[in-house]
């Protein structure tokens, strides 16, 4: 073994006239022995040490292969690489720079910093640990933490890429990613004039990636796995997985996906996310989504957020389709819209909310509307399909408006923990039918303990208009069939044993005080016991309508 050592006075021994053969000679052994083979010195990347490099040790083992130990190294490549490190162990037979301490790796894409590194230049990799940092300035991003592999690119690799990986002590990698929109305001080419532009329009927002491991190509291509995390102005995002394809302008969150916004919070199996010049446009859940906001949740099998200005706009929710553009299969649960005192289930549901405000719901295929608002007038006796007043049809809409609390005297508003909505109108279409219960016509009656008076009608078109969160007015359209029906008094002891072999007999000999026939028909909360329209019974067919027979009688 053969061992040659620099002089250890001069900060710069090979510049020095008695160090002339060891400059030489380690310029032969780095250039030639350390880098490359001497046929591809051409080809290949080429580096020296300059100035303010320490001290070099030569070794030389069997074999002819040399081992170069330099203390703090400053490096230059012919690719444009720059080294510096506190010191560094080169192998000549591998072309491997051991880089340890401080260490700073500058390229044309930026900047690396770490406590330990490994550079292959013959294959452009390198391997770094310990502190990681990267400042990239071309793609405009910086990684932080977790072992680092880059690959620069190559004569057989044409983008860049980097694999950030969690360290032995858990320390897990984090990316900020600067994602360059392409509609950028352009000066007028026929004058010098330029565009103004604000400084909030001129920034691009970051997004924030952090994860057990991280994986991105050039600019425009990124994959994380791990307890995935995103950030990007209000919106956080969770996955197990996460993938950005810059082409497409798309992010797909694989696994436990979660979507947080400033007033929502939206989950499912997988997430996609869709960017528009740089803006978020839409989100989409698929399978089991659900979405949490402040005064609604919404439960469906696929359910899709539009964006406008970084603010929800519109809301829809849906089940999957199969090629007759029909839900795939019964057994597909409906989506499901429940509020404050309200529940709303249809094929498909079609929520605007301009400015993050709930405006209007529009509910198509077997809709119905449940309201849970009077259920203070339930008794135990109740059947099923009387405790709710409900609305359904092919299409059910409801309108909302604001409920916002009126300022106080001193001008602020007292928040009162009130929904920030209510309902103001609901409309049935095609197939319209509807129950609302009232308080007994009976003065003796007490809500909650004798059973409430049931009003059901059908009709083409039904509407509700609400007031102050009650069924205040009462429209139907087309040809119209209803009735009205008391609860039969406690003290009356046969009340409540109405033989079902006579109770469809029953319903078409007594006549009802609320029967509706063809026209359209206004009734009011009011006027309901008063209307004393011609008869047209309904027969009771089913076991419901036997249920409500036996706890109500016609007027």
């Amino acid at each position: 073994m053969e061992r040659s050592v620099a002089n250890p006075m001069s900060p710069f021994p090979w510049a020095s006239k008695g160090a002339e053969p060891i400059q030489l000679l380690f310029l032969l052994v780095f250039i030639i022995g350390s880098f490359s083979n001497p046929d591809e010195i051409a080809a290949q990347e080429g580096c020296e040490f300059v100035y303010p490099s320490g001290d070099l040790t030569i070794v030389t083992l069997a074999g002819g292969n040399r081992i170069t130990y330099v203390g703090t190294p400053h490096m230059l490549c012919s690719d444009g690489v720059e080294i510096w490190a506190d010191s560094s162990i080169s192998y000549a037979a591998t072309g491997l720079d051991h880089l340890i301490g401080n260490i700073r790796f500058l390229d044309d894409a930026g900047e690396l910093r770490a406590d330990e590194a490994r550079y292959f230049s013959e294959q452009g990799r390198l391997q770094a640990s310990g502190n990681v940092f990267v400042q990239d300035t071309l793609e405009g991003f910086t990684i932080e933490n977790g072992s680092l592999v880059y690959l620069r690119p190559t004569d057989f690799r044409e983008e860049a890429e980097i694999t950030v990986s969690i360290t032995d002590d858990l320390s897990r990698p984090r990316a900020i990613l600067l994602m360059t929109s392409e509609d950028a305001p352009l000066a007028n080419p026929e004058s010098e004039e330029v565009l103004e532009v604000s400084e909030e329009d001129s920034l691009d927002i970051p997004y924030t990636v952090e994860g057990d491991r991280i994986f991105l190509r050039g600019g425009s291509y990124f994959y994380s796995v791990g307890d995935v995390m995103i950030e990007r102005d209000s919106i956080l995002a969770f996955a197990d997985s996460v993938e950005y394809d810059g082409d497409e302008e798309t992010v797909h969150l694989e696994g436990s996906a979660k979507v947080e916004g400033s007033n929502y919070n939206l989950v499912g199996k997988t997430i996609d996310m869709v960017l528009e010049a740089n803006s978020l446009n839409t989100i989409a859940a698929h399978e089991e989504a659900i979405l949490n906001g402040e005064d609604l949740t919404i439960t469906s099998p696929e359910i899709r957020l539009y964006m406008d200005d970084g603010l929800l706009n519109r809301l829809v929710a849906l089940s999957p389709l199969n090629g007759n553009e029909n839900p795939s299969s019964s057994s597909v649960p409906q989506p499901v819209a429940v509020g404050e005192d309200f529940e709303l289930t249809a094929d498909s549901l079609d929520i605007s909310l301009p400015d993050e405000v709930l405006e209007e719901i529009f509910a198509a295929g077997q809709a119905r509307s449940v309201s849970s608002a009077r259920d203070s007038l339930n008794v135990d006796l109740l059947p099923e399909i009387a405790k709710s007043d409900w609305l359904e049809g092919d299409t059910v809409i409801v309108t909302f408006e604001s409920n916002a609390p009126a300022p106080s005297e001193g001008g602020a508003v007292t928040d009162t923990g009130d929904p920030d909505y209510r309902i103001e109108k609901i409309i049935a279409r095609v197939g319209a039918r509807s129950l609302y219960r009232l308080i007994p016509s009976d003065t003796a009656a007490l809500p909650g303990i004798d059973a409430p008076a049931i009003h059901y009608v059908l009709g083409d078109e039904i509407t509700i208009i609400m007031n102050e969160g009650e069924a205040d007015q009462l429209e139907v359209q087309g040809r119209t069939r209803g009735f009205h029906l008391e609860p039969l008094p406690l003290s009356n002891p046969d009340s409540l044993a109405v033989d079902s072999t006579t109770a469809i007999d029953t319903i078409t000999a007594v006549k009802p005080n609320t029967i509706y026939e063809a026209g359209s028909v206004i009734s009011s909360a009011s006027s309901i016991r008063r209307n004393n329209q011609g008869p047209e019974p309904i027969r009771s067919q089913t076991s419901a309508n036997l249920a409500i027979l036996h706890t109500w009688r016609r007027m």
